[in-house]
């Protein structure tokens, strides 16, 4: 304990004690301090059990003990003071040591930000100016050529959109049912008439019903089998903006001219070299992106492989004469059950 009360001494007095050795040195003092109380107790009671012994000698050592024991304590109470002010003053030192390191180190930084960008500005902007010229020339280019294209040649994509543009998503198909439909002569889809309305001739043959029409006179329909999907979009393709229209690069320094003011979105190819050629630029709003749609499933129907379209039975002649929109099959059940048969 002497050893340890004696180190704690030295570390109290050291104006250069690091937070580090100091943290752990409270809790030994506290110890000490506890220990001494505990010495002094028991010393204060062994003198006062020796008044009345009529030894003269053992009470006044015992009586120097207890004197001892309370330095002791004064001592260890001391110590805790003087340690708690060393940490404080310790941790403020770092603090301030931690604050100029991050402040030079700033300072570094910064210094060779300015650097960079006095030797690099420039010559950074004007390379981005050269590859928007060569972009528009390329574009140019590709305008005569897609306009007078060879024989069985296709067009040649944009430059930049080709390379920028995100293309759409694929479509989810979120369920599929199988189902049957009505598909009008001529048709491989049901198309918009409604199905309900269908009267049904024979197997798998009807026709769409219109007031005041004979049935043998109305369009005709098959019945076909279709996969129903549910189907959620995919995201549409992403167009960007071209960089002339989105670019601005001002002058290095205050005062000195624009390397580049953006310019419209929808400006010709021409209209860029020109610019770029005369070293003239003007300053147009740029455009605004619009916010994209939310998507939903949309019903999608796919027609077997291979369907052919629905083609026309031929005309059975008539077996009455017409009798106007209320004489007709649909209200004589004979006469229904003879076109059926027919």
């Amino acid at each position: 304990m002497l050893k340890t009360l004696k180190a704690l001494l030295g570390l109290a007095q050291r104006e250069d004690a690091t937070s580090d050795e100091l943290n752990p040195s409270l809790p030994a003092a506290q110890a000490e301090l506890a220990a001494a109380r505990e010495a002094q107790a028991a010393a204060e009671q062994a003198y006062r059990g020796s008044l009345l012994g009529g030894n003269e000698a053992e009470t006044l050592r015992l009586d120097a003990a207890r004197r001892e024991a309370s330095v002791r304590i004064d001592r260890a109470t001391a110590l805790i003071e003087a340690l708690r002010e060393r940490l404080a003053e310790a941790r403020d030192r770092e603090a301030e040591a931690e604050r100029v390191a991050e402040y030079e180190a700033a300072r570094v930084q910064a210094d060779d930000a300015r650097r960079a960008l006095a030797e690099h500005y420039d010559s950074m902007a004007t390379d981005l100016v050269r590859l928007m010229e060569v972009v528009a020339r390329a574009e140019m280019e590709l305008q005569r050529v897609n306009a007078d294209l060879p024989r069985g040649a296709e067009r040649i994509q944009s430059v930049e959109h080709t390379v920028r543009d995100i293309p759409a998503g694929p479509d989810e198909v979120l369920s599929e049912t199988e189902v049957e439909l009505w598909v009008e002569v001529g048709q491989t889809t049901p198309g918009t008439f409604d199905q309900d309305n269908v009267y049904k001739t024979g197997p798998g043959r009807g026709v769409i019903k219109i007031r005041g029409i004979p049935l043998t006179e109305c369009i005709q329909v098959e019945l076909r089998k279709f996969t129903e999907q549910q189907v959620l979009l995919g995201s549409s393709r992403q167009v960007v903006f071209p960089l002339h229209s989105r670019i601005s690069l001002p002058g290095f320094r205050a005062g000195e001219p624009a390397i580049w003011k953006a310019m419209d979105a929808l400006a010709k190819p021409s209209e860029i070299v020109k610019r770029i050629e005369n070293l003239r630029f003007g300053l147009l709003p740029e455009p605004v992106e619009a916010a994209p749609t939310p998507t939903k499933p949309r019903r999608k129907l796919i027609a077997e492989p291979g369907a052919q379209p629905v083609q026309a039975l031929p005309k059975s002649p008539p077996t009455r004469e017409y009798r106007g929109p209320f004489g007709g099959p649909e209200n004589d059940p004979g006469d229904a059950k003879r076109v059926e048969l027919a």
